[in-house]
């Protein structure tokens, strides 16, 4: 659906926050059932992205889900105040590094340098001898 999993629990985090919006207004004028129906949609809403959110962070899930029942969308923040636990590997930060440099050279093409006699770019210049 998403091409991260934090992707995926930021959109259940702000799922979750529209249900809450929609719940107090509810809760209040409305039907108490139907806002109590809401808070608990809520409350299912951020424990899966408090869920997804503290597995990203590589902490074990059920936390998170604690979390999320327990504080809402606050969850989030206590979770991203928490540090990573993530281990990785000398190959994988190498290859995490590697992708984050490609992509950085495709968004940025620089520049060349020009020669101060000639127009044409030095890269140019030397295949051509």
């Amino acid at each position: 659906m998403f091409e991260s999993r934090l992707q995926t629990a930021q959109f259940f985090l702000i799922v979750s926050t529209i249900l809450t919006l929609v719940a107090i207004p509810v809760f209040i004028f409305g039907p108490a059932v139907v806002g109590v129906f809401f808070l608990v949609l809520q409350a299912a809403a951020a424990a899966i992205g408090c869920y997804l959110y503290a597995e990203v962070k590589g902490y074990p899930g059920p936390i998170g889900m604690a979390i999320g029942v327990a504080f809402g969308v606050v969850g989030a923040l206590f979770i991203m105040i928490m540090p990573d636990q993530v281990r990785e590997t000398p190959l994988e930060r190498e290859r995490r590094l590697a992708k984050l440099a490609l992509k950085i050279n495709r968004d940025n093409p620089g520049y060349e340098v020009l020669d101060d006699d000639d127009d044409r770019p030095r890269s140019r210049r030397r295949d051509e001898r």
